[in-house]
């Protein structure tokens, strides 16, 4: 907690061991620019006699030890920008606008960010902030461990698909953040496999193209899961990509109560594909995985 640390506040300096040390905790990052501290950054939270009050992070610190039980705190320096603005690249204005801003950023530990959407908030609700965002992602460390000692199209395409299981478990104003933050990995691993000299190039934008369907079952676009999944051909199914197109089939025949064609397709997936399921047929019902 020395070395790269803001010792008076205890926040971060160094996004290196930050990152480091939320990969060992399980936890997402709090991050602000280093400049944000010179001006005001209001923060609405519960005081102990649980009336709500507004607090100015950069001068109160007494709110520091809160946030470091539920995240891990970086004050990230102006020699970062560089590096941040050109990951950011092709990304969308308001995740662009989100990095720049003097806003609270929630980041994974590879530095994408999580909270898009509350760019535009004057005054964040800590609370709210800690119920959407304050994730325990020991559920994804191994993939977060692969992907940051080899950066490849397949440890991308990994961490992604392992951030879509997760949104399953998630609560439901949270899932499309999630899912969007996966989005940053499954391009990533497309872009990556389009510039390598692999034969299953063709192979691995199917299986991207195949799960951003699970997605949409996922944010209960059912419609648009459907349309999507009967453009593809099954004679075009490349043979690694059979059991996600078998347990795609299979959920929305579930999906239309039609056991038959279910049925059918039950015999080539495996039986976590069918817990898989399960769970995405009680979102699309219930709202919840369970």
């Amino acid at each position: 907690m020395i070395t790269g640390c803001c010792i008076a506040q205890e926040w971060f300096t160094s996004f290196d061991v930050a990152k480091h040390l939320a990969l060992v905790q399980n936890k997402m990052l709090f991050v602000l620019w280093e400049e944000s501290f010179s001006g005001s950054i209001p923060l609405m939270v519960k005081s102990d006699s649980g009336t709500t009050i507004v607090i100015d992070l950069a001068k109160d610190t007494s709110w520091d030890t809160v946030i470091k039980e539920y995240f891990v705190p970086v004050r990230l320096q102006e020699a970062n920008y560089e590096a941040f603005i050109k990951a950011a690249d092709g990304r969308s204005y308001n995740y662009v606008n989100k990095l720049l801003d003097n806003s609270i950023k929630i980041m994974d530990i590879n530095g994408n960010i999580l909270n898009v959407d509350m760019s535009t908030e004057v005054l964040t609700n800590f609370t709210e902030l800690i119920d959407k965002y304050a994730l325990n992602t020991a559920f994804i460390n191994m993939e977060l461990r692969n992907y940051d000692k080899d950066k490849s199209y397949l440890t991308s395409y990994l961490l992604g698909e392992k951030y879509i299981e997760y949104a399953i478990y998630a609560t439901k104003e949270t899932r499309s953040d999630i899912i969007d933050l996966a989005n940053i990995y499954l391009s990533e691993s497309e872009t990556l496999a389009a510039k390598s000299d692999l034969a299953t190039v063709r192979a691995v934008k199917q299986k991207i193209e195949l799960i951003r369907i699970e997605e949409s079952l996922i944010l209960e676009r059912t419609g648009k899961a459907r349309r999507q999944l009967n453009r593809i051909e099954a004679d075009e199914i490349d043979p690694i990509n059979e059991r996600l197109y078998g347990f795609l089939q299979y959920t929305i025949h579930q999906l239309r109560n039609d056991e038959t064609n279910a049925e059918l397709w039950k015999s080539k997936i495996s039986s976590l594909d069918l817990r898989k399921a399960e769970m995405i047929l009680n979102i699309l019902k219930h709202g919840n995985y369970n």
